[in-house]
Protein backbone atom coordinates (compact mmCIF):
# COMPACT_ATOMS: atom_id res chain seq x y z
CA UNK A 1 0.00 0.00 0.00
CA UNK A 2 1.11 3.51 -0.69
CA UNK A 3 0.83 6.44 1.28
CA UNK A 4 -0.90 9.46 0.18
CA UNK A 5 0.80 12.10 -0.68
CA UNK A 6 0.93 14.96 1.52
CA UNK A 7 2.64 18.33 1.40
CA UNK A 8 2.86 18.23 4.87
CA UNK A 9 6.71 17.87 6.12
CA UNK A 10 6.15 15.73 9.14
CA UNK A 11 4.71 13.40 7.17
CA UNK A 12 7.54 13.34 4.89
CA UNK A 13 9.64 12.67 7.97
CA UNK A 14 7.33 9.89 9.30
CA UNK A 15 7.67 7.47 6.32
CA UNK A 16 10.98 8.50 5.64
CA UNK A 17 11.55 6.85 9.39
CA UNK A 18 9.15 4.19 8.08
CA UNK A 19 11.27 2.90 5.47
CA UNK A 20 14.43 2.65 7.96
CA UNK A 21 12.03 1.15 10.16
CA UNK A 22 10.94 -1.69 7.58
CA UNK A 23 14.63 -2.22 6.62
CA UNK A 24 15.27 -2.76 10.45
CA UNK A 25 12.43 -5.11 10.44
CA UNK A 26 14.04 -6.75 7.22
CA UNK A 27 17.16 -6.64 9.62
CA UNK A 28 15.82 -8.73 12.87
CA UNK A 29 13.62 -10.88 10.82
CA UNK A 30 16.62 -12.80 8.59
CA UNK A 31 18.40 -13.36 11.69
CA UNK A 32 15.19 -15.21 13.39
CA UNK A 33 14.20 -12.18 15.39
CA UNK A 34 11.47 -10.82 13.93
CA UNK A 35 10.55 -8.43 17.20
CA UNK A 36 8.91 -5.10 16.93
CA UNK A 37 10.72 -4.33 20.35
CA UNK A 38 13.81 -4.81 19.26
CA UNK A 39 12.94 -2.48 16.02
CA UNK A 40 11.79 0.10 18.33
CA UNK A 41 15.31 -0.18 20.25
CA UNK A 42 17.60 0.15 17.22
CA UNK A 43 15.51 2.25 15.34
CA UNK A 44 16.03 4.85 18.64
CA UNK A 45 19.58 4.27 18.35
CA UNK A 46 19.98 5.06 14.48
CA UNK A 47 17.66 8.31 14.87
CA UNK A 48 19.87 9.45 18.06
CA UNK A 49 22.96 9.14 15.74
CA UNK A 50 21.15 10.89 12.88
CA UNK A 51 20.67 13.57 15.35
CA UNK A 52 23.82 13.63 16.83
CA UNK A 53 25.53 16.56 15.07
CA UNK A 54 22.19 18.95 15.80
CA UNK A 55 22.66 17.73 19.98
CA UNK A 56 26.39 18.10 19.60
CA UNK A 57 26.01 21.61 18.33
CA UNK A 58 23.52 22.63 20.96
CA UNK A 59 26.25 21.24 23.76
CA UNK A 60 28.96 23.55 22.10
CA UNK A 61 26.32 26.85 22.23
CA UNK A 62 25.87 25.86 25.96
CA UNK A 63 29.59 25.59 26.36
CA UNK A 64 30.12 29.29 24.33
CA UNK A 65 27.64 30.72 26.97
CA UNK A 66 29.91 29.74 30.15
CA UNK A 67 31.99 32.93 28.53
CA UNK A 68 28.91 35.29 27.09
CA UNK A 69 26.78 34.44 30.09
CA UNK A 70 28.40 36.73 32.89
CA UNK A 71 28.91 39.30 29.94
CA UNK A 72 25.52 39.51 29.03
CA UNK A 73 24.47 39.34 33.52
CA UNK A 74 26.73 42.50 33.39
CA UNK A 75 24.80 44.30 30.86
CA UNK A 76 21.16 43.56 31.97
CA UNK A 77 22.78 44.66 35.56
CA UNK A 78 23.61 47.58 34.27
CA UNK A 79 20.52 48.76 32.73
CA UNK A 80 18.56 47.21 35.33
CA UNK A 81 15.62 49.66 36.78
CA UNK A 82 15.17 51.33 33.16
CA UNK A 83 13.15 48.69 31.00
CA UNK A 84 10.72 51.75 30.59
CA UNK A 85 13.18 53.66 29.05
CA UNK A 86 13.32 52.53 25.38
CA UNK A 87 16.62 54.56 24.18
CA UNK A 88 18.17 52.59 27.28
CA UNK A 89 16.34 49.32 26.62
CA UNK A 90 17.84 49.70 22.73
CA UNK A 91 21.38 50.53 24.35
CA UNK A 92 21.16 47.28 26.19
CA UNK A 93 20.13 45.78 23.06
CA UNK A 94 23.44 46.71 21.04
CA UNK A 95 25.42 46.27 23.70
CA UNK A 96 24.32 42.48 23.90
CA UNK A 97 24.97 41.92 19.94
CA UNK A 98 28.02 43.44 20.33
CA UNK A 99 29.01 40.44 23.03
CA UNK A 100 27.60 37.69 20.90
CA UNK A 101 29.26 39.04 17.61
CA UNK A 102 32.87 38.97 19.68
CA UNK A 103 32.60 35.09 20.01
CA UNK A 104 30.91 34.34 16.52
CA UNK A 105 28.05 33.49 17.92
CA UNK A 106 23.93 34.29 18.24
CA UNK A 107 20.95 34.73 20.85
CA UNK A 108 19.07 32.05 18.47
CA UNK A 109 22.06 30.22 17.95
CA UNK A 110 21.19 27.75 21.02
CA UNK A 111 17.66 27.50 19.93
CA UNK A 112 17.91 26.75 16.07
CA UNK A 113 19.03 22.49 16.90
CA UNK A 114 16.21 22.21 19.35
CA UNK A 115 13.69 23.92 16.49
CA UNK A 116 14.94 21.74 13.68
CA UNK A 117 14.51 18.81 15.81
CA UNK A 118 10.81 19.40 16.54
CA UNK A 119 9.70 18.08 13.21
CA UNK A 120 11.91 14.82 13.31
CA UNK A 121 10.71 13.99 16.77
CA UNK A 122 6.85 14.37 15.43
CA UNK A 123 7.93 12.51 12.73
CA UNK A 124 9.50 9.63 14.85
CA UNK A 125 6.18 9.93 16.91
CA UNK A 126 4.21 9.14 14.36
CA UNK A 127 5.83 6.03 13.06
CA UNK A 128 6.00 4.64 17.14
CA UNK A 129 2.30 5.12 17.26
CA UNK A 130 1.35 3.55 14.32
CA UNK A 131 4.23 0.77 13.10
CA UNK A 132 1.60 -1.03 10.93
CA UNK A 133 0.67 2.12 9.12
CA UNK A 134 4.40 3.50 7.88
CA UNK A 135 6.05 -0.39 8.26
CA UNK A 136 5.15 -2.36 5.21
CA UNK A 137 6.75 -5.23 6.22
CA UNK A 138 4.63 -5.50 9.61
CA UNK A 139 1.79 -4.32 7.60
CA UNK A 140 1.16 -6.90 5.54
CA UNK A 141 -0.03 -9.51 7.99
CA UNK A 142 -3.07 -6.99 8.90
CA UNK A 143 -3.98 -6.76 5.25
CA UNK A 144 -3.77 -10.52 4.95
CA UNK A 145 -6.68 -10.45 7.92
CA UNK A 146 -8.31 -7.50 6.07
CA UNK A 147 -8.35 -9.47 2.67
CA UNK A 148 -8.97 -12.86 4.26
CA UNK A 149 -12.86 -11.42 5.21
CA UNK A 150 -13.45 -9.85 1.73
CA UNK A 151 -11.22 -7.38 0.71
CA UNK A 152 -12.86 -4.02 0.10
CA UNK A 153 -16.00 -5.70 1.30
CA UNK A 154 -14.55 -6.53 4.57
CA UNK A 155 -14.89 -2.39 4.96
CA UNK A 156 -18.62 -2.46 5.70
CA UNK A 157 -18.26 -6.02 7.63
CA UNK A 158 -15.59 -4.29 9.81
CA UNK A 159 -17.89 -1.24 10.39
CA UNK A 160 -20.90 -3.59 11.68
CA UNK A 161 -18.07 -5.24 14.19
CA UNK A 162 -17.52 -2.04 15.33
CA UNK A 163 -21.11 -1.06 15.93
CA UNK A 164 -22.15 -4.72 17.55
CA UNK A 165 -19.38 -4.47 20.33
CA UNK A 166 -19.42 -0.74 20.93
CA UNK A 167 -15.45 -0.53 19.79
CA UNK A 168 -15.92 2.90 18.59
CA UNK A 169 -13.46 4.27 21.71
CA UNK A 170 -10.88 1.84 19.68
CA UNK A 171 -11.21 4.31 16.75
CA UNK A 172 -9.98 7.29 18.76
CA UNK A 173 -7.09 5.25 19.61
CA UNK A 174 -6.32 4.23 16.21
CA UNK A 175 -6.49 8.33 15.05
CA UNK A 176 -9.49 7.74 12.74
CA UNK A 177 -11.80 10.72 12.58
CA UNK A 178 -15.67 9.32 12.71
CA UNK A 179 -17.36 6.38 13.46
CA UNK A 180 -16.24 3.97 10.78
CA UNK A 181 -13.43 2.77 8.79
CA UNK A 182 -13.22 4.41 5.08
CA UNK A 183 -10.18 2.96 3.64
CA UNK A 184 -8.14 -0.54 3.65
CA UNK A 185 -5.41 2.05 6.05
CA UNK A 186 -8.14 2.91 8.39
CA UNK A 187 -8.90 -0.77 8.68
CA UNK A 188 -5.28 -1.89 9.54
CA UNK A 189 -4.81 0.87 12.43
CA UNK A 190 -7.65 -0.54 13.62
CA UNK A 191 -6.41 -3.81 13.56
CA UNK A 192 -3.87 -2.82 15.19
CA UNK A 193 -5.40 -1.96 18.45
CA UNK A 194 -7.51 -4.50 19.16
CA UNK A 195 -6.84 -6.40 22.34
CA UNK A 196 -6.50 -10.05 22.82
CA UNK A 197 -10.13 -10.13 23.99
CA UNK A 198 -11.40 -7.77 21.20
CA UNK A 199 -9.20 -9.96 18.55
CA UNK A 200 -11.37 -13.22 20.08
CA UNK A 201 -14.51 -11.51 19.47
CA UNK A 202 -13.38 -10.70 15.77
CA UNK A 203 -12.43 -14.31 15.44
CA UNK A 204 -15.65 -15.15 16.55
CA UNK A 205 -17.34 -12.64 13.71
CA UNK A 206 -15.29 -14.28 10.91
CA UNK A 207 -15.47 -18.03 11.52
CA UNK A 208 -15.40 -18.92 7.62
CA UNK A 209 -11.64 -17.04 7.99
CA UNK A 210 -10.30 -17.45 11.40
CA UNK A 211 -7.71 -20.23 10.00
CA UNK A 212 -6.22 -17.58 8.11
CA UNK A 213 -7.01 -14.67 10.81
CA UNK A 214 -5.45 -16.90 13.25
CA UNK A 215 -2.42 -17.15 11.35
CA UNK A 216 -1.62 -14.25 11.02
CA UNK A 217 -2.42 -13.42 14.29
CA UNK A 218 0.12 -15.78 16.03
CA UNK A 219 2.96 -13.94 14.09
CA UNK A 220 1.54 -10.24 14.75
CA UNK A 221 1.41 -11.81 18.64
CA UNK A 222 4.54 -12.87 18.55
CA UNK A 223 6.14 -9.85 16.80
CA UNK A 224 4.45 -7.38 19.88
CA UNK A 225 5.65 -9.54 22.24
CA UNK A 226 8.54 -8.01 24.28
CA UNK A 227 9.79 -9.63 27.62
CA UNK A 228 6.16 -11.33 28.05
CA UNK A 229 4.63 -7.74 27.52
CA UNK A 230 2.37 -6.91 24.04
CA UNK A 231 3.43 -3.85 22.74
CA UNK A 232 0.00 -2.80 21.61
CA UNK A 233 -1.83 -3.26 24.90
CA UNK A 234 -1.80 -0.12 27.44
CA UNK A 235 0.02 -1.40 30.80
CA UNK A 236 -3.62 0.35 32.40
CA UNK A 237 -5.43 -3.08 30.53
CA UNK A 238 -3.06 -5.30 32.86
CA UNK A 239 -4.45 -4.12 35.40
CA UNK A 240 -3.01 -2.26 38.45
CA UNK A 241 -2.65 -5.24 40.56
CA UNK A 242 -0.18 -6.90 37.81
CA UNK A 243 3.02 -6.15 38.19
CA UNK A 244 3.43 -6.18 34.67
CA UNK A 245 1.52 -2.94 34.51
CA UNK A 246 4.16 -0.91 36.54
CA UNK A 247 7.15 -2.10 34.54
CA UNK A 248 7.77 0.14 31.61
CA UNK A 249 5.93 2.63 33.36
CA UNK A 250 8.12 3.07 35.93
CA UNK A 251 11.16 2.46 33.68
CA UNK A 252 10.29 5.35 31.38
CA UNK A 253 10.39 7.08 34.63
CA UNK A 254 13.67 6.35 36.04
CA UNK A 255 15.43 6.63 32.54
CA UNK A 256 13.72 9.88 31.98
CA UNK A 257 14.96 11.35 35.24
CA UNK A 258 18.77 9.61 35.01
CA UNK A 259 18.97 11.71 31.61
CA UNK A 260 18.16 14.85 32.74
CA UNK A 261 20.30 14.40 35.40
CA UNK A 262 23.02 14.27 33.28
CA UNK A 263 21.82 17.23 30.95
CA UNK A 264 21.67 19.21 33.58
CA UNK A 265 25.42 19.36 34.21
CA UNK A 266 25.56 21.54 31.00
CA UNK A 267 23.38 23.73 31.84
CA UNK A 268 24.60 24.52 35.38
CA UNK A 269 27.94 25.07 34.19
CA UNK A 270 26.22 27.76 31.72
CA UNK A 271 24.23 29.59 34.42
CA UNK A 272 27.72 30.44 36.51
CA UNK A 273 25.75 29.32 39.31
CA UNK A 274 23.52 31.59 38.77
CA UNK A 275 20.19 30.79 40.75
CA UNK A 276 18.14 32.90 39.04
CA UNK A 277 18.89 31.61 35.95
CA UNK A 278 15.58 30.55 33.98
CA UNK A 279 17.60 28.10 31.45
CA UNK A 280 19.10 26.37 35.21
CA UNK A 281 15.39 27.05 36.91
CA UNK A 282 12.79 25.13 34.10
CA UNK A 283 15.88 22.02 33.99
CA UNK A 284 15.38 21.58 38.11
CA UNK A 285 11.55 21.69 37.30
CA UNK A 286 11.57 19.21 34.34
CA UNK A 287 13.97 17.12 35.84
CA UNK A 288 10.94 15.94 38.58
CA UNK A 289 7.93 16.91 36.32
CA UNK A 290 8.93 14.51 32.84
CA UNK A 291 9.42 11.23 34.53
CA UNK A 292 6.38 12.03 36.76
CA UNK A 293 4.84 12.75 33.48
CA UNK A 294 6.64 9.68 31.47
CA UNK A 295 4.85 7.36 33.89
CA UNK A 296 1.34 8.46 33.72
CA UNK A 297 1.40 8.90 30.09
CA UNK A 298 3.00 5.08 29.93
CA UNK A 299 -0.40 4.18 31.53
CA UNK A 300 -2.51 5.06 28.92
CA UNK A 301 -0.74 4.79 25.75
CA UNK A 302 0.41 1.92 24.18
CA UNK A 303 3.79 -0.42 25.50
CA UNK A 304 5.26 -0.15 22.54
CA UNK A 305 5.71 3.90 23.02
CA UNK A 306 6.76 3.48 26.36
CA UNK A 307 9.22 1.33 25.16
CA UNK A 308 10.81 3.86 22.35
CA UNK A 309 10.63 6.19 25.77
CA UNK A 310 13.17 4.00 27.81
CA UNK A 311 15.32 3.11 25.21
CA UNK A 312 14.99 7.07 23.83
CA UNK A 313 16.23 7.87 27.76
CA UNK A 314 19.32 5.55 28.01
CA UNK A 315 20.53 6.20 24.28
CA UNK A 316 20.14 9.99 25.20
CA UNK A 317 22.26 9.27 28.64
CA UNK A 318 24.67 7.35 27.24
CA UNK A 319 24.91 10.22 24.92
CA UNK A 320 25.30 12.88 27.21
CA UNK A 321 27.72 10.91 28.93
CA UNK A 322 30.05 11.39 26.08
CA UNK A 323 29.07 14.77 25.17
CA UNK A 324 30.06 15.91 28.52
CA UNK A 325 33.61 14.22 28.52
CA UNK A 326 34.26 15.80 25.06
CA UNK A 327 32.90 19.51 26.25
CA UNK A 328 35.20 18.71 29.21
CA UNK A 329 38.27 18.70 27.22
CA UNK A 330 37.03 21.30 24.25
CA UNK A 331 38.86 24.59 24.44
CA UNK A 332 36.56 27.35 24.54
CA UNK A 333 39.03 29.98 23.06
CA UNK A 334 39.44 27.29 20.05
CA UNK A 335 35.35 27.09 19.77
CA UNK A 336 35.41 30.80 19.35
CA UNK A 337 38.04 30.98 17.00
CA UNK A 338 35.71 28.36 14.64
CA UNK A 339 32.51 30.55 15.16
CA UNK A 340 34.36 33.74 13.92
CA UNK A 341 35.77 31.61 10.97
CA UNK A 342 32.47 30.53 9.83
CA UNK A 343 30.63 33.77 10.63
CA UNK A 344 33.60 35.66 8.65
CA UNK A 345 32.82 33.37 5.56
CA UNK A 346 29.50 34.09 5.57
CA UNK A 347 30.00 38.06 6.22
CA UNK A 348 32.65 37.70 3.01
CA UNK A 349 29.97 35.89 0.41
CA UNK A 350 27.75 38.88 1.78
CA UNK A 351 30.45 41.78 0.62
CA UNK A 352 30.24 42.46 4.72
CA UNK A 353 33.73 43.34 6.45
CA UNK A 354 34.83 40.08 9.09
CA UNK A 355 33.59 40.23 12.49
CA UNK A 356 35.87 40.40 15.37
CA UNK A 357 36.69 41.74 19.02
CA UNK A 358 37.82 45.10 17.53
CA UNK A 359 34.97 45.53 14.81
CA UNK A 360 32.44 44.40 17.74
CA UNK A 361 33.32 47.07 19.45
CA UNK A 362 33.42 49.28 16.30
CA UNK A 363 29.90 48.60 15.62
CA UNK A 364 28.81 49.15 18.86
CA UNK A 365 30.56 52.72 19.23
CA UNK A 366 28.81 53.72 15.72
CA UNK A 367 25.66 52.31 17.49
CA UNK A 368 26.15 54.70 19.77
CA UNK A 369 26.93 57.66 17.94
CA UNK A 370 23.79 56.58 15.75
CA UNK A 371 21.60 56.67 18.79
CA UNK A 372 23.20 59.74 20.16
CA UNK A 373 22.12 61.98 16.87
CA UNK A 374 18.86 60.04 16.70
CA UNK A 375 17.94 61.23 20.34
CA UNK A 376 19.33 64.90 19.47
CA UNK A 377 17.33 64.88 16.25
CA UNK A 378 14.15 63.80 18.70
CA UNK A 379 14.80 66.32 21.34
CA UNK A 380 15.36 68.93 19.10
CA UNK A 381 11.77 67.66 17.36
CA UNK A 382 9.70 68.15 20.62
CA UNK A 383 11.77 72.02 21.68
CA UNK A 384 10.50 72.84 18.38
CA UNK A 385 6.71 71.58 18.81
CA UNK A 386 7.08 72.57 22.56
CA UNK A 387 7.72 76.65 21.09
CA UNK A 388 5.40 76.48 18.65
CA UNK A 389 2.78 75.53 21.70
CA UNK A 390 4.23 78.33 23.20
CA UNK A 391 3.77 81.06 20.33
CA UNK A 392 0.36 79.49 19.80
CA UNK A 393 -0.87 80.04 23.40
CA UNK A 394 0.98 83.65 23.68
CA UNK A 395 -0.94 84.94 20.11
CA UNK A 396 -4.22 83.28 21.04
CA UNK A 397 -4.10 84.66 24.75
CA UNK A 398 -7.58 86.42 25.59
CA UNK A 399 -7.52 87.04 29.03
CA UNK A 400 -7.90 91.01 29.08
CA UNK A 401 -9.23 93.54 26.89
CA UNK A 402 -5.67 94.46 25.96
CA UNK A 403 -5.51 91.03 24.68
CA UNK A 404 -8.67 90.70 22.40
CA UNK A 405 -6.96 94.22 21.14
CA UNK A 406 -3.91 92.84 20.30
CA UNK A 407 -5.17 90.00 18.27
CA UNK A 408 -8.02 91.98 16.03
CA UNK A 409 -4.34 94.15 15.30
CA UNK A 410 -2.05 91.57 14.52
CA UNK A 411 -5.51 90.29 12.03
CA UNK A 412 -5.47 93.13 10.50
CA UNK A 413 -2.16 93.65 9.84
CA UNK A 414 -1.73 90.19 8.06
CA UNK A 415 -4.67 90.89 6.02
CA UNK A 416 -3.61 94.16 5.15
CA UNK A 417 -0.22 92.37 4.13
CA UNK A 418 -2.12 89.66 1.83
CA UNK A 419 -3.93 93.03 0.55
Amino acid sequence: MILAFSWNPIVWIAELFGFVMDLIFKGVSAIGLPNIGLCIIIFTIVTKLILYPLTLKQSKSQKLQQVVQPEIAAIQAKYKGRENDQQAMMMQQAEIKAVYEKYGTSMTAGCLPLLIQFPIIFGLYKVIINIPDYVASVRVYFENIVNAIGGEAALSKINEFIVENDLVKVLSMARISGNEVTTTREAVNFLNKLSSVQWDLFINKFQSASAAITENLVTIQRMNNFLGIDLAATPSSYGLANPKAWIIPLLAGLSQFAASKLMQKQTDAASQGNQNDQSKMMMNSMNYMMPIMSVVFCFSFASGIGVYWIAQAVVSAVQQLYINKQMDKLDVNELIKVNLEKTNKKRAKKGLPPVNEKAAEENYRKMQKRMSKLEAKRNAAVEKSNELVRKSNEYYKTDTIADRARMVQQYNEKKGKKE
